[in-house]
Order: C-alpha cells, then structure tokens, then sequence
C-alpha cells in the first residue's frame, strides 16, 4: 500500500511515513502515481474544513464528535487521533484503502441505531445495526445467511429510505439529526 502523507509540519509527515515503514506501508510527501490512499493531518485545524483530495482520504484529528460529522460531510473515510497507536493507524488506513469508514464504533453504533425508523423493514434495520458496526457488506451477509448481492440490495433501499448515497452521508445524516 502507498500512502500519500499531508500535513503542514514535514517533520511530522516525515515521521509518520518512517512510522508507516515498519508495516511494510510506502509512504511520500508528495502523490505519486502508486498512491492509493491520502492521511491528511487536521489537528490543527478548524471546520470548515476544506475538501479531501480524490484519493480514499484518512484525516488525523482531534475533537468531539461534531468534527468527526465535519469530516464525513467533507467526504473525508474516517478519523483517527494522534494519541492513537500506529497498528490502529495501520489498521484504519487499510479499511478506508477497501472503500470502509474508520470511525469509532460507538460513535457509529450510537448514532445508528439510535436512528431506527419505522419505515424500514426488521431485514433493514438488522442490516442497519450491522453497518453501524462497521462490517462489511460481505460480513454482514455471512451472518445473516445471504449472499452479498442481497446485502447489497439491503443496504440500497436504506439509503434510499433515509435518503443518502453511501455510508458516510448515512452517519453524518445520523448524527446531524
């Protein structure tokens, strides 16, 4: 995996990236052809925060759940802290290289479930509450016995009943109420 590193403090970047190369993770400073996820360092910032580049995009950030929903909004793949260990940071740039949200779990789990509607159906909503887990399409459809085609079928007619377009917009609808 190659991971573009931004951050205003190249000392930073540059420790992050000799960081990364004890995971066997490339990383630069600069894109390069070969890089198939960004890490975005925003703990010095503020919202509004501006747009991620047009690669799967990890932001590191510190602050309460309204800057995560900042985030997501801004179509950023996740969050992770700087106090937060470099395996989980390994971890979550490898979910967001496979199309996942890395956010806390019960920060997700919270905001979705607690947004249970009645007009979902109980298949729905037990898909729901697998999402809000994180889980992929084709581990929610090992538990519940389906084929991911079906899942996936699932997991377009919540969006459409809740009126997104994909997880992230999902969560930040949640949390914003």
């Amino acid at each position: 995996m190659h991971v573009w590193v931004q951050s205003r403090y190249r000392v930073f970047a540059e420790g992050v990236i000799a960081l990364l190369e004890r995971f066997d993770v490339r990383g630069s400073l600069e894109r390069q052809a070969a890089s198939e996820v960004a890490l975005v360092d925003m703990s010095a910032l503020q919202p509004p925060f501006p747009h991620p580049p047009d690669l799967p995009t990890l932001a590191i950030a510190q602050g309460d759940d309204r800057t995560v929903l900042a985030l997501l909004k801004r179509q950023y793949r996740g969050t992770i802290k700087p106090s937060d260990e470099a395996q989980l940071l390994v971890q979550a740039l490898r979910a967001v290289r496979r199309g996942e949200l890395w956010v806390e779990r019960r920060l997700m789990t919270a905001a979705l479930v607690a947004d249970e509607t009645p007009k979902l159906t109980p298949k729905q909503n037990e898909v729901l509450q697998y999402l809000a887990k994180g889980m992929s399409n084709r581990a929610i459809g090992q538990v519940l016995g389906i084929s991911e085609g079906t899942v996936k079928m699932h997991v377009t007619q919540v969006y459409s009943k809740l009126g997104v377009e994909n997880r992230a917009e999902l969560l930040a609808r949640v949390l914003g109420g």
